[in-house]
């Protein structure tokens, strides 16, 4: 009897800790901004705060300058994860591939160590992603063994991992305009590359429905899509609760497992858990 009591209770106890199907998911947030125009506005515990709310349990942060990033790393180093982001004082989304300075700060930077990726930057042109800049900056990331957060169409991804195969990169916004099916054709052909959806809610489920090409891409590649938010502006911070709601909503429409996968434990197999006891040993799931 005490062996059937002891089996009875132990039972009930795993029922009682297991995450329910129909739980809110913790949310990863890999596309985060704390720029100097957000300073102000709201300071760490307000961004937690924030977090908190919404149950984002981590997030990817980048900031012009670095400074918000070293803020919130410093703050809170197990909720926050930093990327270092060229632009800073005249450098900006226009100018950084052409402008060799960067190398020495993006250098000296990387050698204090701390940071999984360069990142978030733009390239507008494709042909920049062959500039000498740019190619240094790949190089950067390969000696550090991180990623580059790139915001670029599916061209550019093409021709940085036409000279550099090796090169980590995750791909902002999924392309930002580029289709579903181009999506997967570019996961398909490269294997260092994973990304993250900010901005494709609308996408990936309108009228508040899987679009197929949507659902076969994140089916198929569900270890390498995650979730982003890229609070780049302050109006982004107003509605950060309805940012994640959006992703929350198409996650709902997928099957549990690949929903997990990409709200928190693709980022977490990436980027670790810095030691939030509630996601540790959930990414090999």
């Amino acid at each position: 009897m005490r062996y059937l009591a002891l089996v009875f209770a132990l039972a009930i106890s795993a029922l009682s800790s297991a995450p329910r199907a129909d739980e809110p998911l913790p949310i990863f947030d890999t596309h985060m901004h704390y720029s100097a125009s957000a300073w102000v506005e709201l300071d760490a515990p307000g961004i937690l705060d924030k977090m908190e709310r919404v149950d984002v349990v981590r997030a990817l942060v980048s900031s012009t300058p670095d400074d918000g990033t070293l803020r919130l790393a410093k703050a809170a180093p197990k909720r926050f994860v930093p990327m270092l982001r060229p632009y800073h004082e005249d450098v900006d989304s226009g100018n950084w591939y052409m402008d060799a300075r960067i190398l020495d700060y993006l250098s000296e930077r990387l050698d204090r160590g701390g940071y999984v990726g360069i990142g978030e930057f733009h390239l507008f042109d494709p042909a920049a992603a062959e500039s000498e800049v740019v190619r240094a900056v790949v190089a950067l990331a390969l000696k550090h063994d991180i990623h580059l957060h790139i915001h670029t169409g599916f061209e550019a991804v093409e021709r940085i991992l036409a000279y550099e195969p090796r090169v980590k990169i995750l791909w902002a916004h999924a392309g930002m305009s580029d289709p579903a099916e181009i999506i997967e054709r570019t996961l398909d052909r490269h294997p260092t590359v994973v990304t993250e959806t900010s901005f494709r809610a609308g996408d990936v489920a309108p009228g508040g429905a899987l679009s197929p090409a949507w659902q076969r891409l994140l089916e198929k590649h569900r270890k390498r899509v995650m979730i982003g938010t890229d609070t780049y502006v302050n109006g982004r911070w107003v509605f950060y609760e309805g940012l994640v709601a959006e992703h929350r909503a198409w996650l709902r429409l997928l099957p549990r497992d690949i929903a997990e996968d990409i709200a928190f434990r693709n980022a977490v197999r990436l980027f670790g858990t810095g030691g939030l006891d509630r996601l540790e040993g959930r990414a090999g799931r």
